[in-house]
């Protein structure tokens, strides 16, 4: 059974032969920035946390909000190579390190990590904004089933990222709950795991 509550960061790294199991398409949109056009590459997530993405969409479509999709989803090792390299030739490798993941430290390798767009009438809509009533409900609510905001705001120094409104990952509810009730990130949860292991070992 996979992990949910995995660590990935620019610390703790995964390999570059992992992939999760049970994969499964979210939809025909492309699973990259929109820079990388492939054809043959859909937004994936894991199998086992579709059905909490589609309870969180269904929930809040029933509000009025826009449809929320999975813009990018799983990404191979390769893969978000591809996407880091292009972003250093763009912005340079130290602005690249703020903005996208090195190969190996992506959540999107996991496959409980995606980004979101909308669906608006069947049109298509990648950029988000945090006025968007659909980026504050997911905030709000996004715990009750199981997703975390992975990049807050002023966490930047803790998750080595810039803020990211649109990145979310699934941990489980029961995580996710304490992660929002305590207001903490992931990372700041094993910190603190591993300093109770460490005071409990002295």
């Amino acid at each position: 059974m996979q992990d949910y509550t995995i660590l990935v960061n620019k610390k703790h790294l995964l390999s570059s032969d992992y992939v999760p199991e049970n994969l499964v398409i979210t939809d025909n949109n492309e699973n990259n920035f929109h820079n990388y056009k492939d054809p043959n590459l859909k937004p994936m997530i894991s199998a086992d946390i579709l059905p909490y993405f589609e309870a969180m969409q269904k929930a809040a479509e029933a509000l009025g909000l826009r449809k929320i999709i999975v813009d990018s989803g799983y990404r191979t090792y390769a893969y978000q190579k591809v996407v880091y390299d292009k972003y250093v030739a763009e912005v340079g490798e130290e602005e690249a390190r703020k903005k996208v993941a090195l190969p190996g430290s992506s959540e999107h390798q996991t496959g409980l990590a995606f980004d979101i767009a909308y669906m608006d009438n069947g049109v298509y809509i990648e950029n988000t904004n945090d006025i968007d009533p659909e980026i504050k409900w997911l905030k709000e609510n996004a715990h009750n089933f199981g997703f975390i905001l992975r990049y807050p705001e002023g966490k930047e120094e803790i998750t080595g990222y810039k803020y990211e409104r649109w990145h979310y990952r699934f941990v489980g509810v029961e995580m996710a709950t304490i992660l929002y009730s305590e207001g903490i990130t992931l990372d700041e949860y094993y910190e603190r795991v591993e300093q109770e292991n460490h005071f409990r070992g002295r």
